[in-house]
């Protein structure tokens, strides 16, 4: 039975037991049903190929000897097979194949197979979202299916791709625009045709990147302010109050018209790397607490909020969680031999910072792989609400990449290709990500630029063009961080020649390349201010 005839048959507390009742289990209860489904996945995995690889000639035959037996993975351990779409090598035959960016344009693209049970098991916990997002109480949700909602997810091949498919196979939702025609068009177009549909129809649900809900919201102020996109022939006559109503407000507030001031959301869904930066403007601009959910390509949908959105319980059924703590992360990026520690949900700490590792069940490819997603164990209950499991809240990527906005992923590898095909005379160089004023995402780059004589002297203004070009060369989503975003995502430091070495003598350490300690930028900019003045930039 689909959840549109659910809805209309059953009630509403019983719809909630079955999408919803996970928030019900105690710890104990969900690590027993992932003990369950990791060895069903085990005895799946020993079958194939890529069980043979990792598994070394042995079935494990518990969870702990699976832990023990297998290393911890990357991509890179399965691309091989992976990237030439091997089928008869995997657990079990996929649906279809779901893509994302890898490494910027170094790796440009990874794929991960998802079979039917996979498909399955997120299409259950996209409704378990699509009901939160219109709840705000244990038990309520005002969601009917028949809402409009506005378009603001990746087509497929990407997940959001799928996720919309799922939606649209469960209820009579109304995307705007269509599936069909979104699917043919491009961001900006999407976002323009939505918008004006939603103006003319209302909208109801929104789902997207916390960055692009952040940016049409934007783009929202001003169409409105302009009132190019304000045209009251094509409205209904409640959504022509709204405007007017909207309009007189703005002008006595002296600001631009908001998502809020027209729409009234039943919910609205985000995600992606900016999402903690980005709530609190989000539900100023759209009147509605977002809902954060925690997904990715080669975990599918795998966290979602409560109802009280302040904090991401995980699902048990999508994959067995493991979590590297912070030390032992930083234990291991200074020490690329060393093996870091993992442990299990009911073995976590409020408070601390884990790198998540997942293994697919259900047939997927994916075993003790490192996300390289960074979440924070907010409180191991919410006991107000009755939850008894972990709370999270994602933080970002590990500090190996940069994500700017959930569109492009900064590597060194990357970062280095771009300074040697610019031929810049840069000697040495860090990077961290940073936000700017508007809670957005860039990359701030410090270098060191030598001079060969007097006259070839490098600004910062040149090295940022330079690497601008250079990047969008080896990266096209760098590109669409300006043009579709309105993000400028590249900032230059200059820092006096043999700031880094000064470090390595003070310290007896090199600085780490991407994302260095707090401690360390800190340093570095007291060496940057106690040298040539004349240097600095």
């Amino acid at each position: 039975m689909l959840l549109y005839d659910k809805l209309q048959k059953m009630k509403n507390h019983e719809i909630w037991q079955e999408y919803c009742g996970f928030f019900d289990l105690s710890v104990e209860e969900f690590m027993q049903i992932q003990d369950r489904l990791m060895l069903e996945q085990i005895d799946l995995y020993s079958k194939c190929e890529l069980g043979q690889r990792f598994f070394k000639g042995r079935k494990p035959e518990s969870v702990e000897e699976f832990r023990r037996i297998v290393p911890l993975t990357n991509y890179r351990d399965y691309a091989d097979i992976l990237l030439s779409k091997v089928e008869s090598a995997l657990p079990a035959k996929p649906l279809l194949w779901i893509e994302t960016t890898w490494e910027g344009g170094i790796n440009p693209i990874k794929v991960a197979p998802y079979t039917e049970s996979m498909i399955e098991c997120l299409r259950n916990n996209c409704m378990a979202v699509v009901i939160l997002a219109t709840s705000n109480k244990r038990g309520h949700f005002s969601l009917t299916g028949k809402e409009k909602m506005l378009y603001g997810m990746a087509p497929l091949p990407y997940l959001t791709g799928i996720t919309a498919h799922l939606i649209a196979d469960e209820l009579p939702i109304k995307f705007l625009p269509s599936l069909d025609e979104a699917e043919k068009m491009g961001f900006r177009e999407r976002n323009k045709v939505g918008f004006k549909l939603g103006m003319q129809k209302g909208v109801d649900l929104f789902f997207g990147l916390s960055s692009v809900i952040n940016k049409v919201a934007g783009e929202f102020g001003t169409a409105s302010s302009s009132g190019g996109s304000l045209n009251i022939l094509k409205t209904t006559p409640v959504m022509t109050y709204r405007l007017g109503k909207a309009w007189i407000k703005s002008k006595q507030r002296k600001t631009p018209i908001m998502p809020k001031d027209i729409w009234k959301l039943k919910g609205l869904v985000c995600s992606g790397t900016d999402s903690a930066s980005l709530k609190k403007k989000i539900e100023h601009q759209w009147g509605v607490r977002p809902l954060e959910i925690f997904a990715g390509t080669e975990p599918t949908c795998i966290a979602t909020e409560t109802w009280k959105k302040n904090g991401l319980v995980l699902f048990p059924d999508a994959c067995l969680y493991e979590f590297i703590p912070k030390i032992e992360l930083e234990k291991n990026l200074d020490n690329p031999n060393y093996t870091p520690k993992t442990y299990l949900l009911d073995e976590l700490l409020a408070g601390n910072e884990y790198e998540l590792v997942i293994s697919n069940f259900k047939g997927g490819a994916f075993v003790r792989y490192r996300t390289g997603d960074m979440l924070e164990c907010l409180a191991m209950c919410d006991e107000e609400e009755g939850v008894q499991l972990p709370l999270f809240s994602f933080i970002d990527r590990e500090p190996r990449f940069i994500d700017i906005a959930g569109f492009t992923r900064i590597s060194e590898t990357t970062i280095s290709e771009a300074l040697e095909l610019s031929k810049l005379n840069v000697t040495d160089w860090f990077a961290v990500k940073e936000y700017d004023e508007h809670n957005r995402s860039f990359i701030h780059l410090y270098v060191e630029a030598g001079a060969k004589d007097v006259k070839s002297v490098v600004t910062k203004e040149i090295i940022k063009e330079h690497l601008s070009i250079y990047f969008r060369y080896i990266d096209p989503d760098f590109q669409n961080l300006k043009s579709l975003l309105g993000i400028d995502p590249l900032e230059i430091s200059i820092m006096p020649t043999g700031t880094l070495e000064r470090y390595y003598k003070t310290f007896g350490s090199r600085i780490r390349r991407m994302n260095p300690s707090h401690f360390d930028v800190i340093e570095i900019l007291k060496f940057m201010r106690s040298g040539n003045k004349e240097e600095v930039s």
